[in-house]
């Protein structure tokens, strides 16, 4: 009798030991986390690393990044889009109550494919590489700008409140 005693007691700590366990791997994610890995997933985003050789491979052009960027991103994804543009999103995900969610959309294309992204309302502005940036309004609540360096074109945009014109020239001129 004792040992059926014991043995029930062991196989009912190893019962509660196993449902202590598939809970915290079931619970263990945050609401952000999961948040998060959807947002990926919804987005076909994959490492901005990985997306980057993806691209690389594909045109023979090394890609470059900025070295200065509106905030410092604590999540950098990527991806090749429908039109063969690196599209690279980095991300400093908000904290309720505590700072917003900053986005900052990167395009990466061939230079002949800049075209698509400039206009004739575009203001131009020379950049210290003595290429020609494409600054454009395009809203009250959204600007961008284009530009050409290396081979590449480039094509950025954000809410001003975000991001000034200043600081839309300092990024596109940290690009070497």
């Amino acid at each position: 009798m004792r040992f059926y005693k014991f043995s029930f007691v062991i196989i009912m700590l190893i019962l509660s030991f196993t449902i202590v366990i598939n809970s915290n791997e079931a619970h263990g994610k945050s609401h952000e986390e999961r948040q998060l890995e959807e947002f990926i997933k919804d987005n076909d985003y994959i490492p901005a690393e990985k997306a980057i050789v993806e691209f690389e491979e594909k045109y023979g052009e090394k890609v470059n990044l900025p070295k200065k960027l509106p905030f410092e991103p604590s999540h950098r994804f990527g991806n090749i889009d429908e039109e063969g543009r690196l599209k690279l999103h980095f991300m400093r995900p908000g904290k309720i109550d505590k700072y917003p969610t900053l986005d900052f959309v990167f395009y990466v294309m061939p230079e002949i494919d800049l075209d698509l992204f400039i206009n004739a309302s575009d203001k131009v502005y020379t950049l210290k590489s003595g290429e020609k940036a494409y600054y454009r309004q395009q809203h009250k609540h959204f600007h961008s700008l284009a530009f050409t360096g290396n081979k590449l074109g480039y094509h950025f945009g954000s809410n001003p409140d975000n991001i000034d014109l200043d600081s839309f020239i300092q990024i596109a001129e940290s690009i070497r």
